[in-house]
Formats: structure tokens, sequence, C-alpha cells
């Protein structure tokens, strides 16, 4: 009728409690309070009851006491924590116990709250109230959180079996270049275009590919297979999958590398590494520029050096560089806009190796990544 009160029920209204204490009085007591609370009660006498009974009772909050044969409250709380389950659950520790570090105990145990005995009613109903509210918000924080992921992983692999499909046509377009590139009919311009558009077509395979490996390692890992690589003659035939490129830039690359200097590396891995390095310096440097290569021994192992004339990376960038999807905007016509994904995918290759890789400032101009494996 209009006018009646009305009488809203509150979210925690019947909630399932377990109370778990081996004085039968105290149960008792607290049965009374909780039920008058519009609770659902269970009731376990000791530790070992009390966990036996979880899978089956699925509290939505427990009354533990501290103080009982066998397993003491303490132990019992830890026990629920490593549960798959048990890391949400609200946990309230009751105590006539009065040792002055007791209450630090509990909470080093995991519980959420601590009461003395005797217990007041009213004080147990506020508390059991605000802390079936906060983990309640914590669930659904939780929740969120996980169908973010969730989200955020279905998108991932839309994304990598997208580029996987660009594979097949990119493939197709490679061939077609090769094809046109033995015409006996080419003029000097045409050639020089076909060059770099199979320049272009080739470095696109490796973005491809850098990506695929890049979301396949975050899921098992990069799988290397380590052969002994001579570098002296390994460095200057990967040079030589980027000199029509630099030759179009007017660009000059340099090797410098000890005549017996070996590694043992995944060698695919490691060349796809050197080429997004090369690429990068062959990117920003202006026309006419200079890069170095230089290889060395150091006392742990094997350190690869790539020294160009470009811009040069701001101190506060030079880690943040190698995450994924990350660049560097100076509002300049050599500005780094690139994908974001080669020096990922080199570090994650440096990572494999047990290895690290970093960038160094060059004076007056330029930048050295170095790479170091053992």
């Amino acid at each position: 009728m209009e006018g009646d009160p009305v009488f809203i029920r509150r979210a925690d209204h019947g909630a399932r409690i377990l109370v778990v204490d081996d004085d039968a009085l105290a149960r008792r007591s607290l049965r009374a309070m909780l039920e008058r609370g519009h609770y659902t009660v269970e009731v376990a006498e000791n530790g070992q009851e009390a966990l036996a009974m979880l899978p089956s009772c699925r509290p939505d909050l427990i009354l533990l006491d501290i103080q009982m044969p066998g397993l003491d409250g303490l132990e019992v709380c830890r026990r629920i924590r490593e549960m798959p389950w048990g890391d949400l659950l609200p946990i309230i520790f009751l105590t006539s116990d009065e040792r002055p570090d007791i209450h630090a105990q509990a909470f080093r145990a995991k519980g959420d709250d601590f009461l003395r005995k005797p217990v007041l009613s009213a004080e147990l109903i506020v508390r059991i109230r605000s802390l079936m509210r906060l983990k309640r918000l914590q669930a659904e924080v939780q929740e969120e959180r996980d169908n973010l992921l969730e989200l955020q992983k279905q998108r991932e692999q839309l994304f990598e079996f997208i580029v996987h499909d660009l594979k097949n046509p990119l493939s197709g377009i490679q061939m077609g270049l090769e094809l046109l590139g033995e015409r006996d009919d080419n003029t000097p311009t045409s050639q020089l275009h076909i060059h770099r558009l199979r320049d272009t077509a080739y470095y696109m395979g490796r973005m491809i590919q850098n990506i695929l490996d890049i979301g396949r390692a975050e899921q098992v890992g990069l799988e290397l297979h380590k052969t002994r690589i001579a570098l002296s003659s390994w460095i200057p035939t990967v040079m030589q999958e980027v000199e029509s490129h630099a030759r179009s830039r007017k660009h000059q690359l340099e090797c410098v590398c000890p005549v017996d200097l070996e590694v043992n590396a995944d060698q695919d891995f490691l060349q796809r590494l050197l080429l997004n390095l090369i690429d990068n310096a062959l990117k920003y440097s202006p026309s006419g520029s200079h890069t170095r290569i230089e290889a060395s021994r150091t006392d742990a192992g094997v350190r690869l050096e790539v020294r160009d004339q470009g811009p040069g990376i701001p101190e506060h960038m030079r880690e943040r560089i190698f995450g994924k999807f990350v660049r560097i905007h100076e509002g300049q016509p050599d500005s780094r806009t690139g994908s974001g994904i080669g020096l990922a995918f080199c570090q994650l290759v440096a990572e494999a190796h047990q290895g690290r890789i970093w960038v160094e400032e060059i004076h007056p101009r330029g930048s050295a990544f170095v790479l170091e494996i053992p």
C-alpha cells in the first residue's frame, strides 16, 4: 500500500558463514548472533573438520578460532590461502589469546580481520558486512581484469592470424618480382625499381615473421637451433641482403671482425636481428651516411655493434625502445616512426641466447646498438 515502508534486502542476506571453534558454547553463541543477522551458518569443531567441509560447504566467509587442538587457526588459514579459490575467501580470526604478537601472526597468516573474545554481536555483524563488501568489490575487479586479459588475448590471436595470412600473398609478390628481375628486356631504370620493390617485399616478410615470432615467444618462448657461426664470413653474407637498398641511399656499409671469431647461436634468428639493426641504420640515417658493423671478443662471449649516423636515441627512451610497439616521434623528417616491432624482436632473440642488447650514444651524432651473447 502507498506509504508502507520499502525493505531492500542486503547484498549479504543469507550469505553462508562457516564458524570454526572447538568451544561448543562459543559455536552456539556465534550461530545465534549470525542467524539474527540473517546469515546461513555452518559449524566445525576443529581445523581438520573445517578443511574437509570446504569443498562442499563453499562458505562466503569464515570465522576462525586461533587456539584449537591439532591444527590451529593460523595453519588452517594458511592452507585455505593455498587453495585455488581460497585467496579471496574472507577470514576473520577470533581469539582470547593475550599474547602481544598474536595480532601480527594472524595477519602474516593472511587473515583479513581480527576480533578478541568475547565478541560483541553488533561489532561482529559490522565487520562481516564491511569485509564481505570489500571482498565482493575485489572479486568484481578481478573478474573485470580477467575479462580484459581475455579480450586482449583474443585481439592478439586475431592479429596474429591476420599477419600469418599475409604471408601467402606476399610470397606471390616476391616470386613475381624475382621473375620480373630476370627479364632480359628490363631497362636500367625498371631494374632499379624492381630491386627496390623486392627489397621492400623482403623487409615486409621479415616484419611479418618478427610479429609471429614475438607472439609465439610470449606464449612458449623462442626455440633455438644453435650452430657454430664463423662471423668474419657470415656477417658480409648477411650484409649482401641489404646492399641494393644501401646503394639506393648512397649509404656505405663496413664490416670489422676478427678472422677467427665464432659464436654458438641460432643462425636464422641472429641473421634477422642483425638485419633489423642494419635496416634501422639505413632508415634513420641521412643519405650518404656510413654504418659500421663491428664484432669483437669479450670476457663473457661475443660483442656485436651496429653503429649508425642517425639522429640518436634520447636518453629517456634508450630502454623503452625495446618494448613492443614503442616508437619515437621527434617531429623531424628523420624521426623514428617504424612499426615498433624490430627492436622488440631483437631483445627476445638476445634474451633467448642468455645475452642482452642495448643502445649507446655516439658523439657528435648517431647510435650504437650493442648485442652481447655468450
